[in-house]
């Protein structure tokens, strides 16, 4: 049986005016990881979920 993915999620980078960075999940737990991921290794910030949150939206 395949399961449709009815709703994505969607992490836009606004940590430093120039970075452009948008991405997209279909899974809510590896847009987090995503987030934090970027976040981490290309500025150097570490955060948590709760501090991510804010910035991810539900398509």
């Amino acid at each position: 049986m395949v399961r449709m993915v009815t709703e994505r999620y969607r992490f836009e980078c606004h940590d430093v005016a120039d970075c452009d960075v948008i991405i997209y999940s279909e899974f809510e737990e590896s847009i987090y990881e995503a987030a934090r991921s970027h976040l981490k290794d290309v500025h150097g910030r570490d955060v948590s979920d709760e501090e991510v949150a804010p910035y991810i939206e539900a398509l």
